[in-house]
């Protein structure tokens, strides 16, 4: 637990050299004016869609381009004959790719019009980018180049985003609650005004959420102790 800050602090200046900062921080800024002007004229579900996409995309892309930027600089090879745990490395990018969603969804929700749940909306940005970044560790280690982890990733992601456009079913059926990537997006949805849910749904939807995302993080650790030795 000792080497998080260093590591956190790793991840921040590593994220800030590459550019990931400004990039994203632009991309929010675009979007976020986007939604102060365009937003009353979108349906809710448009606006959950692009507020949506922060999480799964930063923990899924952001983290793979910064695992193979690591590798190629040797930070991994270093790390692997260092005291650092599969453990510790895993928590230090979970805390930093979190917690720049949180950010950008926070300004997002702020831009947009209308009422918003808040408490709801920020557990589903925790719980979607703890899931994204669960499955990006696995696949990040398939590739070798950011080039090709941006081409070849999509092969991997796009089956799993692709059916979360099932949550914009209204009245959503029961069953497709229990499809992660649908609970997930239900939860924005629902957080930003668009469908209905009820209490029962919204704990189906948490716990199938959840779920995916504590069994995500689990796999990601076993796949980066091989990677980086048990600690």
């Amino acid at each position: 637990m000792n080497g998080i800050p260093t590591l956190v602090a790793h991840d921040l200046r590593l994220q800030y050299r590459y550019g990931i900062h400004a990039a994203y921080g632009t991309v929010i800024a675009l979007y976020g004016a986007f939604l102060v002007f365009a937003g009353p004229h979108l349906p809710d579900w448009a606006v959950a869609l692009v507020i949506f996409s922060d999480p799964s995309a930063l923990g899924f892309f952001f983290l793979g381009g910064l695992m193979l930027l690591e590798k190629g600089e040797g930070v991994r090879a270093a790390l692997s004959i260092s005291p650092v745990s599969a453990h510790t490395y895993l928590l230090a990018k979970t805390i930093t790719l979190t917690a720049l969603a949180l950010a950008a969804v926070i300004v997002l929700g702020v831009a947009k019009s209308g009422a918003v749940n808040w408490p709801q909306l920020l557990v589903a940005v925790v719980l979607t980018s703890l899931f994204y970044i669960g499955i990006g560790v696995p696949i990040a280690l398939r590739f070798k180049t950011v080039n090709a982890y941006l081409l070849g990733s999509a092969l991997f992601l796009g089956p799993v985003l692709v059916p979360a456009g099932l949550a914009l079913v209204d009245p959503l059926p029961a069953p497709l609650l229990a499809f992660p990537p649908v609970a997930q997006f239900r939860l924005t949805l629902t957080a930003l005004g668009y469908g209905s849910a009820t209490r029962l749904d919204l704990v189906a939807m948490y716990a199938s959420a959840l779920l995916a995302a504590t069994a995500a993080l689990f796999y990601a650790h076993q796949v980066l102790q091989s990677e980086l030795g048990r600690k």
